[in-house]
């Protein structure tokens, strides 16, 4: 019997929060995306890090279950908040407690079983796979290092944990990575015009070679990249080699929907090209291709693609089939190999498929095709969704999706007999729902999906790329990103005037763009401003941080030892008083 998923965060309505309020997890989920092509994703991250990144969580503001979780409350002997600062800290930030997870554990006990089955047969895990999983163990733990945050009016403290700010499987430093790209895109990559994503999956051997050889697959992309940009270009009634260029964001996403290795690629295109005039770049919009079009350029993208690995003479032309010329160089690749192949990597049934769970009524048999895609000899390339230029709100739900981390903690658990379930977000076309995994090869798969050291998974193309002479006249400036958020957060403010050619392009007056802070983070995607103390609505500021051990283990012990702040009783309402409290005596 499959035993249910167990919570990560535990909502607590009704009953008033404490000064220990920091130590109580909550829950956050991403609401789907209603009238919207742009698929809905559940991710569970819930973790600040260190001040100056982020909170790792997604869920919008005014989120009901988000709202719903989270009391308004006031210490003994404040006076009650103002109405703003009532409102500013009525969602209230509750640390993520990892230990209390379905992974967590996991991995802190069966991460030694697969080192010794890996030494049985005389190999190891990589030097910075096992380095992932140490890091995670420590990520967000209090026992491993904090920062203090006090409050400069009622002295109200709470601790704020490090995070690992790894790349691999953690799903808090995930989301906090997926947060900040995606702000990033919205306010100061992708100019306000239609944006279009292109995805393209490669056949099982590339997954493998691209997986173990990443300098092969940025070759590839390279002529991915000319490819898609000329059918652009021609399209719109022009020629690529009269300057013609379009923008290109690609995210190299390494997994499947079934936690298996699959390199893909998710590539952000404006819908046209930009040329240059005399005023200045000028767009030119192209609507979606159609069949055969696409058809075409999927057949060229293959032929470049065979080309350009032959040329690197990692593919042996056949004239039957092509194949490749790869041999296994460390354990790392004959984990991923398992992975790809949906086989089990170690213990007992080693090679076999893996387990799943199917429901024979989910089972479906139509072959009704996809709208948008091409498939030919193991590829496919996809472009069925669109954002407009006047939707930025759906285009940054659209980053998240693409920058979204690779593990759902609200789909892991663990049943009766010790496997490890993971549920699939939609059920594969045979009826399977769930894939089983014993816990040593449940870990297999997870450094599966580590990347290795120094590949970048995040490439920008065309008028995005940093040499690009087009790139400064059409990228947002800080300036109208600053604007267009202070617009989004204020739905009272007058509109504001257009801004002049040289004002909005007035780089020298911009302070460089940096990466979102710890609190700005928070009030993108929660509205809680952190900093604001949530029980007197003062500024709260962090006043150090703690890495010394003995330190530590002094401050914890305090914490638990301490008993909570006891609260003045709530006075009845007149509606609860029993009717004969008001009788005449």
């Amino acid at each position: 019997m499959v035993v249910p998923v167990i919570p990560v965060f535990r909502c607590t309505p009704g009953v008033p929060l404490s000064r220990r309020a920091w130590e109580q997890p909550t829950e956050f989920t991403h609401p789907s995306s209603q009238g919207s092509d742009v698929r809905d994703y559940r991710v569970s991250p819930r973790r600040a890090d260190l001040p100056g990144s982020s909170l790792q969580s997604h869920a919008p503001a005014g989120h009901p279950r988000l709202n719903s979780g989270v009391q308004e409350t006031q210490h003994p002997g404040m006076h009650a908040p103002s109405e703003q600062r009532r409102s500013a800290t009525s969602h209230r930030y509750r640390r993520h407690q990892p230990e209390d997870t379905s992974l967590y554990p996991i991995v802190e006990r069966h991460l030694s079983t697969l080192r010794d089955e890996l030494e049985h047969h005389e190999t190891s895990l990589p030097r910075f796979v096992l380095t992932e999983f140490q890091d995670y163990l420590r990520c967000g733990r209090l026992e491993h290092g904090f920062v203090r945050v006090k409050c400069n009016g009622c002295s109200h403290e709470h601790l704020v944990a490090f995070s690992c700010k790894r790349r691999g499987f953690c799903p808090s430093c995930g989301a906090r990575r997926m947060i900040e790209t995606s702000a990033h895109l919205v306010d100061h990559v992708i100019p306000e015009v239609p944006v279009r994503q292109w995805v393209l999956s490669f056949p099982w051997p590339l997954r493998l070679l691209f997986a173990s050889r990443p300098d092969a697959l940025g070759r590839c992309l390279a002529v991915i990249v000319r490819a898609i940009q000329t059918d652009l270009a021609r399209r719109a009634g022009l020629m690529a080699a009269s300057g013609a260029r379009t923008g290109v964001v690609t995210l190299i996403q390494r997994f499947g929907s079934a936690l298996n290795l699959n390199v893909h690629l998710h590539m952000l295109i404006l819908d046209g090209v930009y040329t240059t005039e005399q005023n200045g770049p000028r767009f030119h919009c192209v609507g979606a291709p159609d069949p055969q079009a696409l058809e075409r350029l999927l057949n060229r993208l293959v032929q470049r693609i065979v080309r350009r690995l032959t040329r690197d003479e990692l593919l042996i032309e056949d004239p039957e089939q092509p194949w490749l010329d790869l041999e296994p160089t460390d354990t790392l690749d004959q984990l991923n190999a398992a992975s790809i192949r949906y086989r089990i990597a170690v213990g007992q049934g080693a090679g076999g498929r893996t387990l799943t769970l199917k429901n024979p009524a989910l089972a479906r048999t139509d072959s009704t095709p996809k709208p948008f895609t091409a498939n030919q000899n193991g590829f496919s390339l996809n472009c069925a969704v669109s954002c407009q230029a006047h939707q930025r709100d759906r285009l940054e739900r659209l980053c998240r999706y693409i920058t979204r981390p690779a593990l759902c903690l609200d789909r892991l658990s663990i049943n009766g007999a010790g496997q490890v379930l993971y549920q699939l977000k939609t059920p594969f076309r045979d009826g399977t729902t769930h894939v089983l995994f014993s816990p040593a090869d449940f870990i297999a798969r997870l450094a599966a999906l580590v990347p290795r050291p120094r590949v970048n998974l995040t490439r920008y193309h065309g008028v995005f790329a940093p040499s690009s002479p087009m790139r400064r006249a059409i990228v947002p400036t800080p300036a109208s990103a600053r604007r267009r958020r202070k617009l989004k957060e204020s739905a009272t403010a007058p509109p504001t005037r257009p801004c002049s050619s040289t004002e909005s392009r007035s780089d020298s007056n911009d302070p460089p763009t940096a990466p979102l802070t710890w609190a700005q983070r928070l009030k993108r995607v929660f509205a809680i401003d952190i900093t604001l103390c949530p029980l007197c609505g003062g500024q709260l500021r962090v006043i150090a941080d703690v890495t010394d051990p003995d330190l530590i283990r002094k401050i914890l012990d305090h914490i638990n030892s301490r008993a909570p702040p006891r609260l003045p009783p709530r006075r009845a309402e007149a509606h609860q008083i029993p009717p004969d409290l008001f009788a005449e005596r």
